[in-house]
């Protein structure tokens, strides 16, 4: 496969080198020749005032020290033998009673959700890929009549040209027939369709991209995903906005609740560090001149999470696992039933009726990816033939990253394919 793609058009460097020095010298840096990666004290944060962002996308707790690369707290727990602890907000959602269930329904949330997003930014964009988590978070501001300036919907037609490949098959099957429907009803609404394609070779085209960007990314290790980090610099119309000293909100559906029932027929959530296929480090760590906002997994609404859990653990309490259509043997990671029979899981459609009141399970989905390391989305990247250089770095990268982990942080010591084991949050209690 040949590319004839000029990976320079359209793409704006990621930062100001001035601008980053400054927002740099917020940090405490800590023996690193290559990036400001570890701090010692955190700034202070106001959950009530979703601008205020310090740790608000997580952060890896290793004795003192917080890092924002996962990689960083791992070379550290090497050198120190303290396990890396993922601390997910644990400051705001310590302080809510998880047995308790929100009294305000589930959409009334989301409306509260995305209300309180658009009195925060002057300028909001909504990631749309046609699934369920962001159809269902534009449906909470279109239902609502809370505005949206824009919706942003990924694709790689460039690099494929093809409509039905893994990544664009939702989009073209899914997101433009609703876009079409919306043309005629909020005809104010942007929408843009950004290409991949040109983000990644980009990216991977750089000199300094050979390693340096395995300390960007946590989870989501593809060549695409990586090629996001710092996405709202890239596009021109966002950038001038961020110039002007616009307040610009890039908000993505992430993510579901995890349930988990215990020996003692007692519930629990927690969150996993699975969301850098929305946000990266630079993000985390509040370096950005704009803001990654999570819809759902939020501290500025923890009443969200909290009522999705409640929803899914009584639905547990109360289904026949041997007969539901929505629950199954095998494991899928999302919420567990333990039976006489064995461990059964709440199927993804049948999460998604419980959460999405208005999700319909019929819509067509590509299905969710084998691996986030070699995804189908970036098939065309590995196919190519006539920027080796490009795949090289990206390789050089993905290989340095595998020898840095210990065996017991790989999910497969013998397999790259199956990634790193994920770093998991404190339980909180829902009650029996």
């Amino acid at each position: 496969m040949e590319l004839n793609i000029n990976s320079n058009a359209g793409i704006i460097p990621t930062s100001d080198p001035n601008r980053r020095l400054t927002y740099r010298s917020l940090y405490c840096s800590v023996t690193t020749e290559r990036r400001p990666c570890v701090t010692i004290l955190s700034l202070a944060y106001n959950h009530k005032d979703p601008i205020m962002y310090r740790d608000k996308l997580g952060v890896y707790r290793v004795g003192h020290l917080n890092f924002y690369s996962k990689l960083d707290a791992i070379e550290m727990h090497a050198k120190t033998g303290i396990h890396p602890h993922w601390d997910f907000n644990e400051a705001v959602f310590d302080s809510y009673d998880w047995t308790q269930e929100p009294a305000a329904s589930l959409p009334e949330l989301y409306r509260q959700r995305a209300q309180q997003l658009r009195d925060a930014y002057d300028y909001l964009i909504l990631m749309y890929s046609g699934g369920a988590d962001s159809t269902n978070m534009l449906d909470a501001f279109l239902l609502n009549d809370i505005k949206i300036d824009e919706l942003a919907s990924f694709h790689n037609f460039t690099a494929t040209g093809d409509r039905d490949s893994y990544l664009n098959c939702e989009i073209w099957r899914v997101v433009l027939p609703r876009i079409q429907r919306l043309e005629q009803t909020h005809p104010w609404i942007k929408h843009r369709m950004i290409d991949t394609t040109a983000l990644t070779l980009d990216y991977f085209s750089q000199r300094d991209s050979k390693f340096e960007w395995i300390y960007q990314m946590n989870f989501a290790f593809s060549p695409s995903n990586v090629s996001r980090e710092s996405l709202a610099l890239k596009i021109p119309e966002w950038r001038r906005l961020i110039d002007q000293g616009k307040k610009v909100g890039v908000v993505w559906g992430c993510d579901k609740p995890r349930i988990k029932h215990h020996d003692d027929n007692s519930f629990s959530l927690h969150f996993i560090d699975l969301i850098d296929s929305s946000v990266t480090r630079n993000s985390m760590q509040g370096l950005l001149p704009y803001n990654d906002e999570l819809f759902y997994w939020t501290p500025d609404l923890p009443q969200i999470v909290i009522k999705q859990a409640h929803t899914v653990k009584k639905f547990l309490q109360s289904v026949d696992p041997e007969t539901s259509p929505w629950m199954t043997l095998e494991p899928n990671g999302l919420a567990n039933l333990r039976h006489a029979r064995g461990t059964y899981w709440l199927t993804t459609h049948g999460l998604h009726r419980l959460i999405y009141p208005h999700w319909d399970i019929d819509t067509f989905s590509a299905g969710k990816v084998r691996s986030v390391v070699f995804t189908p989305r970036d098939t065309w990247f590995f196919n190519m033939t006539n920027m080796e250089h490009i795949k090289r770095n990206w390789r050089m990268g993905l290989d340095k990253w595998w020898q840095t982990l210990p065996e017991h942080w790989r999910n497969n010591p013998g397999d790259i394919s199956k990634n790193i084991k994920c770093c998991v949050s404190k339980n909180y209690v829902l009650g029996a």
